[in-house]
């Protein structure tokens, strides 16, 4: 029988090559690894590493081996809930490169300084930013990537499940309904981002298959509006476009275009597929292979 989750495929993996190496040592490097894989990794015999500090190296005479303590339960357990715009700001500082300007940054997401200055001061108090400087000439950068997506995780209004619309718009295949769908809907001025599995199938981490494209539409604009200008029919049976209210503009602000059609930030397409129906194992291989952290 086939390996049927991550896990257990990237044991075959782990088990072939340590078949090729014959008698010499073989190890397994990915820039993040999951708990899980890291069991089975140690199941089999085989060494590993990965970029935020674990590392299983088994030898005939001893035994290395180092386990991280994440940051996940600990910022969980003192970060306050924050609202939609506040995760439209840290959904930016994930993809920034370089120490941040409060000014710019607010400028970037459409927020006050007031309301950006809110947040970062939060994320510094939690450990999740460092800072240097002070007064006009403060400069912030994230200290830990996977500890800030993985405390955006935590957040219910990052997962919150928006209101949305099931509908039916004719297309040959998923890329035809996608371009059709930002032709349409930004000749109407209607700001939107794909996302979920066809923002990471845009992106290039494709799942198998996308029977259900999700896009996001402004807060702007009723769902039902959005509908009518797609001339898309709303249906309960074998609907192969969701739109959702995009509250807080998660989606539409910061949305970029790939192959003729607008999607989502990385970090938001992310956090929506891991709330499509058995959507874990997309959105851990879109991290991985896209995110990178």
């Amino acid at each position: 029988m086939a390996p049927s989750t991550p896990d257990e495929q990237l044991a075959e993996i782990a088990r072939a090559i340590a078949a090729r190496a014959a008698r010499s040592v073989g190890i397994v490097v990915s820039p993040r690894l999951r708990a899980s894989a890291r069991v089975v990794l140690e199941q089999i015999g085989a060494a590993y590493a990965d970029s935020r500090g674990h590392l299983h190296l088994p030898t005939p005479q001893f035994l290395i081996h180092l386990e991280i303590e994440t940051k996940r339960s600990t910022v969980r357990a003192r970060a306050p809930g924050v609202g939609p715009n506040a995760i439209r700001l840290v959904q930016a500082l994930l993809q920034a490169q370089g120490p941040l300007v409060l000014s710019k940054l607010a400028a970037q997401v459409e927020l006050s300084l007031s309301q950006t200055h809110t947040v970062l001061t939060h994320l510094e108090e939690t450990g999740l930013l460092r800072a240097t400087g002070s007064g006009p000439n403060r400069r912030r950068a994230v200290a830990d990537r996977t500890a800030l997506l993985d405390w955006l995780v935590s957040q219910p209004s990052a997962m919150r499940r928006e209101s949305f619309l099931d509908v039916s718009l004719y297309a040959r295949r998923p890329e035809d309904l996608w371009r059709t769908m930002t032709k349409l809907l930004e000749a109407a001025n209607v700001a939107h981002a794909v996302t979920a599995a066809a923002g990471a199938a845009l992106y290039g981490a494709a799942p198998t298959a996308v029977p259900l494209s999700w896009v996001r539409i402004t807060p702007d604009v009723p769902l039902e509006r959005a509908a009518s200008i797609l001339r898309a029919e709303s249906t309960d049976r074998g609907p192969n476009l969701r739109l959702l209210r995009d509250t807080g503009r998660v989606g539409c602000v910061g949305a970029e275009r790939r192959e003729d059609v607008l999607v989502a930030p990385p970090a938001r397409v992310y956090l929506d597929i891991l709330r499509e129906k058995r959507g874990e194992a997309v959105a851990e291989h879109f991290r991985e292979v896209i995110i990178g952290y």
